[in-house]
């Protein structure tokens, strides 16, 4: 199910008591970049709070391809510092001061990993543009940022304080990157430019662009603030840009209206054209999709990355295990984002396309401590949105479940969150235990499915009197009239799932019947979802219903269901977990 891990992924995963002893509150990078040798040299401290005073050695991150030229603590070299793979142990110097706030500074420089496949097999990224000006920059997601600077390089510690990037970079050529531009000159036939941002920030969304840029944008009027959407991009795609990029301001509004406030008002927005699809940079998100919309007429890119700038990047995870929260969420906002450019039944067209990529393999939420997210696995995008799709229809209230999603970021912005403090508040919130429905969704690869049945006439007198609900298109029950009855229940998921179904009716042309009973048979009360278990239920279905053709609610959760002439038994059932997938 997952690969063979080792000892370098541990390094790089796992927050030992050498990382946790530190606490980084404020990084400043300074990094010159030689396109024509791919190489670059670096200068980078970061002030950090030391919190545990019993440990005597820290751990910081820096790839093995780059060189140390020098390292020290508050200006005194060290010299006492071992490498292993892509991890640098630091013996502190004795009676280190846990009162204070500290420097380490690394001088450094090589030629750093050259991302295969970005952003999915990430690095630095070299190219040149059609005009044959050099771009370049780096996408280090799951990589991580030490494969080009030295930090510490786990999810858990984003600098309180933020961060300033000082990029040396080739004459002529604009270097952007997070926050706000403070300063830009030009000096000794190279340009200086200087951004920063005040807030915080995780370790791979820090990063710059280096391009033959041309800049335009427009000012946006938030919920809480008035900034800038800022466009950089190459000068022979001015024209497409401008009429793309408009949308942008259509779907940031859509975000402000789901989940509250866009989180970094102070700093603007911008979308830099990289040569890669798309990447979701803290207020400077890459984008490469070449301008063209879907045929839902959007472009995904714009959509998709945008919504990470309140999943992923101001609430953020510790762990690739949780990375359901950023990918999930992202994906979902799409899911949103249509119904909110056209309608439901348009969102939930575009969610089943994406529902055939689901594969199933492993669960949502993955390995901790070994900062492990395969790419190839498109779950936590696809099958997490669909778990908070699902989510919706299982709540069935609307009203509920959007100001769980908008509370959940207000309250957890500019945090660390994990996959079970989203379930606990989603719990908490509603004051329902849907533990159920998570376990199914998130912690288990297996796919839920539906098995039904019309039952037999031969064997109708034994089921006449165990039905469970009743289905008919009128206010009342005709009880002369003739009757089929329907068995159904779940498979391949724990005894306690127990997601509720919805029966839906339509005549030969695909015309919804518009008045469905779903009645509790016992106590005669309506219905509208039933609660379908893993021991099952019985539906009388009435014979005026006959030419009618029933399917379920897929349209809102994600199962696939199954035709049966005949249930197994329970072991049997319950065991059965080698089905094709959907």
């Amino acid at each position: 199910m997952y690969p063979k891990f080792t000892r370098a992924d541990s390094l790089h995963g796992t927050l030992s008591p050498l990382r946790s002893c530190y606490d980084v509150q404020f990084y400043d990078i300074s990094v010159a970049v030689f396109p024509e040798t791919k190489s670059i040299k670096g200068l980078v401290s970061f002030d950090f709070l030391f919190v545990d005073s019993t440990q005597t050695v820290m751990q910081i991150d820096l790839s093995s391809k780059l060189e140390i030229y020098d390292l020290s603590i508050d200006g005194t070299s060290l010299h006492d510092y071992t490498r292993e793979y892509n991890a640098i142990f630091i013996k502190l110097p004795a009676n280190f001061s846990a009162t204070k706030e500290h420097r380490l500074t690394c001088r450094y420089g090589g030629t750093p990993v050259e991302a295969v496949r970005p952003p999915w097999e990430g690095g630095m990224v070299w190219k040149t543009s059609s005009a044959g000006k050099p771009w370049c920059g780096v996408t280090c997601e799951t990589l991580g940022a030490s494969c080009w600077l030295p930090c510490k390089d786990h999810l858990s510690d984003e600098p309180e304080r933020g961060m300033r990037m000082r990029i040396d970079a080739p004459l002529g050529q604009t270097a952007v990157s997070n926050g706000m531009l403070l300063s830009h000159e030009t000096v000794d036939n190279r340009e200086l430019w200087t951004w920063q941002t005040n807030y915080t920030i995780n370790s791979y969304n820090m990063t710059f662009y280096i391009g033959d840029f041309v800049n335009f944008g427009e000012e946006y009027h938030g919920l809480e603030d008035t900034f800038r959407l800022d466009y950089y991009v190459l000068p022979e795609d001015l024209e497409k840009a401008q009429a793309s990029f408009a949308q942008t301001k259509n779907v940031i509004a859509a975000y402000e209206d789901f989940f509250g406030p866009y989180p970094w008002g102070k700093e603007n927005f911008k979308l830099v054209e990289s040569p890669y699809e798309g990447m979701e940079h803290q207020t400077a998100i890459a984008y490469g999709n070449g301008f063209k919309n879907s045929h839902f007429n959007f472009d995904y890119i714009i959509v998709h990355e945008t919504a990470h700038e309140w999943w992923g990047n101001s609430v953020s995870v510790d762990d690739y295990a949780d990375v359901f929260i950023h990918e999930g969420f992202a994906m979902y906002s799409e899911f949103l984002y249509v119904e909110r450019l056209y309608n439901k039944k348009e969102s939930d067209r575009y969610a089943k396309i994406w529902a055939g990529s689901i594969k199933n393999i492993r669960p949502v939420v993955g390995p901790h401590d070994v900062n492990f997210w395969d790419y190839h696995d498109i779950d936590p995008y696809v099958k997490g949105a669909w778990c908070l799709k699902g989510l919706r229809y299982v709540m069935n209230n609307d009203s509920l479940f959007f100001d769980i999603i908008k509370s959940y970021n207000l309250s957890r912005r500019y945090k660390i969150v994990t996959v079970k403090d989203f379930t606990d508040y989603v719990n908490e919130k509603s004051g329902i235990d849907y533990s159920w429905y998570f376990n199914q969704y998130l912690y288990s690869e297996k796919q839920p499915i539906l098995e039904w049945r019309w039952i037999p006439r031969n064997e109708m007198a034994e089921y006449r009197d165990k039905v469970s609900y009743t289905l008919d298109v009128t206010d009342t029950i005709e009880t002369l009239a003739p009757v089929s009855y329907l068995q159904l229940r779940w498979k391949n998921v724990d005894t306690s799932f127990k997601m509720p179904i919805t029966f839906i009716l339509t005549d030969s042309i695909g015309e919804k019947t518009p008045k469905i009973f779903v009645g509790n048979s016992v106590r005669k009360e309506q219905v509208p979802n039933i609660p379908i278990t893993t021991d099952g239920v019985i539906v009388k279905k009435y014979g005026d219903l006959s030419g009618k053709i029933m399917y379920f609610n897929t349209a809102n959760s994600y199962f696939v269901n199954e035709k049966v002439k005949k249930f197994k038994d329970n072991e049997t059932r319950n065991n059965n977990s080698k089905r094709s997938r959907r």
